[in-house]
């Protein structure tokens, strides 16, 4: 498996935490594969189980890991495959079937942008014919990005400290190489599980930071940061938003402890309830904020583009690092981006979100949410949310369980909340074309509607 060294000071838990990561860098673990029962590894290093669970706990809380209630705990499926060199006398195992449809949180919004209007835009930017290539960004997406930031998040920036990336974990990789080196970076726990997989690769320790509903604890937060990965505007797992009381005491907190506050500005734009909330680097005086953004949520989950707005501090240190990475977004996708934010594109089209969150929202109602209670769930919502996000909550395991085996069967896959012992599932629907919202609504009203045929159904057994 990998050596454990009681002669380090390095705790046992971290010890086992770091050779699981690596055994997931070097591709001998990969997306969903099983790992060892904590009992089993406990046996096979020679320490206590308590160890390895908390291990684990903390792989499952920074995205590593994934554990299911009454199933085996995995490999993130989420986390990219590394491939083996290949052998000739391997035999090709059939890929085991895919779930259609993820209820899982995404930070893209399918199909938001309209066909004709990227059609249009790309046309427009392949006749451009750039006289230098920008290793920061083109200058025509930097203003662009500088001006949306402007009217979208009230955020005034100069356009020299906007830096392009291919996406947010492409752009919290270049943070963090910008940073230095062995580096301690906070994260939310419960959290995104997606950005916080990207810290360990960059050689910095992920620290669990404790959250409540107004999001990082920061009476809690360990002074020995580095830097800290906050959600602020779209809080795991329902989407919240964390206040401005709360905010103003992180920036105080960064400040006096010198922590760099990367603000993951995830989601806010889709928020149609109530007002997004600034960003951040809108609220700071001296504290360090970089702000990570994307244009998945707006333009399209698959267009593998974003931007950082570095703090003036970090600006040339941010610049350098783009400059040896190079620029993984092409000059022409550049310039096509560049248009559909100058002609206005992007603003008409949050409108157009908005409606069509808000639609969702009225189906939910009135068809999901009398469902799962039929099943005996309760359903935990925040009001600030995008309204389209829910944790649903069994009393019972069984009933939980089965919940999960019948969308499984049917096709559907959920969200897991928190750690090995939750309850909580996460179902979000924010990122559902609407073929595939149409088939989620349908397969989660009929659930209830058998249960409602057949009482015994969603009865939890003891």
């Amino acid at each position: 498996m990998f050596p454990i060294d009681r002669t380090l000071s390095t705790s046992l838990p971290n010890q086992i935490a770091s050779g699981v990561r690596g055994l997931v860098a070097s591709g001998r673990l990969a997306g969903g594969d099983r790992v060892p029962s904590t009992r089993e590894l406990a046996r096979q290093l020679g320490v206590s189980r308590g160890s390895v669970v908390s291990a684990y706990d903390q792989l499952i809380s920074e995205g590593f890991l994934l554990s299911t209630q009454g199933a085996n705990t995995v490999v993130h499926p989420d986390l990219p495959r590394r491939s083996l060199p290949p052998s000739s006398t391997a035999v090709r195992s059939p890929a085991p079937p895919r779930l259609r449809i993820s209820l899982k949180p995404s930070s893209g919004h399918a199909g938001t942008i309209r066909p004709a209007a990227w059609r249009r835009a790309w046309r427009d930017a392949a006749q451009e014919s750039p006289a230098t290539i920008d290793k920061a960004g083109q200058p025509q997406l930097r203003t662009a990005i500088a001006q949306h930031l402007r009217l979208a998040r009230g955020l005034t920036v100069d356009p020299n400290n906007v830096l392009v990336t291919g996406g947010s974990r492409e752009g919290l990789l270049l943070i963090l190489m910008s940073l230095g080196r062995n580096l301690r970076v906070g994260v939310e726990s419960p959290g995104h599980p997606g950005l916080g997989a990207i810290i360990p690769l960059a050689g910095h320790t992920p620290v669990t930071c404790r959250t409540d509903a107004q999001g990082v604890i920061v009476s809690s937060l360990p002074p020995d940061l580095d830097a800290l990965l906050v959600t602020p505007s779209h809080l795991y797992p329902v989407g919240g938003t964390m206040p401005a009381a709360r905010r103003a005491a992180l920036l105080e907190w960064a400040t006096r402890n010198r922590v760099v506050v990367i603000e993951d500005d995830f989601n806010s734009e889709l928020r149609y309830r109530v007002s997004p909330q600034p960003t951040m680097a809108t609220l700071a005086t001296e504290a360090c904020v970089i702000t990570l953004g994307t244009f998945s949520t707006l333009l399209s989950r698959h267009l593998s583009a974003g931007y950082v707005v570095a703090d003036v501090a970090m600006a040339d240190s941010l610049q350098v690092t783009r400059g040896l990475l190079g620029m993984p977004v092409s000059p022409v996708t550049q310039h096509a981006i560049a248009r559909l934010l100058e002609g206005g594109f992007v603003r008409r089209n949050t409108k157009s979100v908005h409606s069509r969150l808000a639609h969702r929202r009225e189906i939910l109602s009135t068809s999901v949410l009398p469902a799962l209670r039929i099943l005996g769930a309760d359903i935990i919502e925040r009001e600030e949310s995008l309204g389209v996000d829910m944790v649903v909550r069994f009393s019972e395991r069984s009933a939980r369980t089965d919940f999960v085996a019948t969308l499984t069967r049917l096709g559907v896959e959920c969200g897991e909340v928190g750690t090995q012992s939750s309850e909580g599932l996460l179902l979000s629907f924010a990122h559902l074309d609407d073929a595939d919202f149409d088939r989620a609504v349908e397969i989660l009203s009929s659930v209830g509607k058998s249960a409602t045929a057949n009482p015994q159904s969603c009865t939890p057994r003891g």
